[in-house]
C-alpha cells in the first residue's frame, strides 16, 4: 500500500523553508512530501495555492498546517485527496471565522505577540522581540535569521473568513505546544477540543517545527498511518 503524500503549509511571517527538518524526517521514512510556498497575502489566494499543490499529488494526502497555516488547511482541506488534517500549534477556525476573530478571543492575560502596526496592509513582528516571542527554543543565530527574513503577513490573510471548514468532515490531529507565546496554549487546547482533534503535547515555542522536527513528524506519521 503506497504512503500518502504529506503536504506542509507554513504560517505567517515565515516561508516553507522552515519545514526542511520535518521534510527530511518524513522523506527518510519513504513519504512523498510537498511544501507549499504561500504568499500570505490573502487566505483565498493561499487556499488556492494549496489546492493547486494537492491537484498535482498522486493518491491521498495528509495536509499539515502550522500557525496561520491552520486556517489555510481548514479552507483548502475539503479537497478530495485530503484524508487527514494536522494542526501544529495552529489556528483552527470555524465557518465565517478568521484568524482575526480567533485572536480577539485569546486570553488578555496571555503573552501578546509583538506585532507592529500595519504598513501598506502588511504586518511584521518586532525584530527585537522575535526571538523571545516566536522562537525562544532556537539558538540566537537561527532566531535572528528568522527575524531578519520575515515574510510580510497580509491583513487579508488574517481577515479572510472560512467558507467550509474541512475539519467538520476530515479527521484531525493537533500538536499542543505548551510554551508558545504567539498562540496561547489555552487557546490551542480550546480549538483542538472544538474540532475533535486527536491531541499530542510537547513543550516548545511557535517555532516547534524547527526546534523539534521529530515530535512534529511523529504526529504527522500517526495521522498518515491512521488514515
Amino acid at each position: 500500500m503506497s504512503k500518502p503524500t504529506i503536504v506542509l503549509v507554513h504560517g505567517g511571517f515565515v516561508d516553507g523553508g522552515g519545514w526542511r527538518k520535518v521534510y527530511d524526517e518524513l522523506t527518510r521514512d519513504g513519504y512523498p512530501v510537498r511544501v507549499v510556498q504561500n504568499a500570505t497575502k490573502s487566505l483565498a489566494d493561499d487556499a488556492a495555492t494549496t489546492r493547486q499543490i494537492l491537484d498535482g499529488v498522486e493518491g491521498d494526502a495528509v495536509l499539515v498546517g502550522h500557525s496561520y497555516g491552520g486556517a489555510v488547511i481548514t479552507e483548502a482541506g475539503t479537497h478530495e485527496k485530503v484524508t487527514a488534517l494536522v494542526y501544529i500549534t495552529a489556528f483552527a477556525p470555524d465557518k465565517d471565522e478568521s484568524v482575526n476573530t480567533l485572536i480577539a478571543g485569546f486570553p488578555q492575560d496571555a503573552p501578546q505577540p509583538p506585532i507592529l502596526p500595519p504598513i501598506n496592509g502588511y504586518l511584521f513582528l518586532d525584530r527585537a522581540k522575535f526571538h523571545d516571542s516566536f522562537a525562544a527554543d532556537l539558538l540566537t543565530p537561527d532566531a535572528t535569521f528568522l527575524a531578519d527574513s520575515q515574510v510580510p503577513w497580509g491583513l487579508d490573510a488574517l481577515g479572510g473568513p472560512i467558507t467550509n471548514p474541512a475539519w467538520r468532515t476530515k479527521p484531525s490531529w493537533y500538536l499542543h505546544v505548551t510554551d508558545d507565546k504567539m498562540i496561547p496554549p489555552p487557546a490551542q487546547l480550546s480549538m483542538a477540543e472544538r474540532i475533535g482533534a486527536t491531541l499530542a503535547q510537547t513543550p516548545g515555542s511557535q517555532a516547534i517545527y524547527i526546534s523539534q522536527p521529530t515530535a512534529v513528524a511523529n504526529l504527522i506519521r500517526t495521522a498518515a498511518e491512521a488514515t
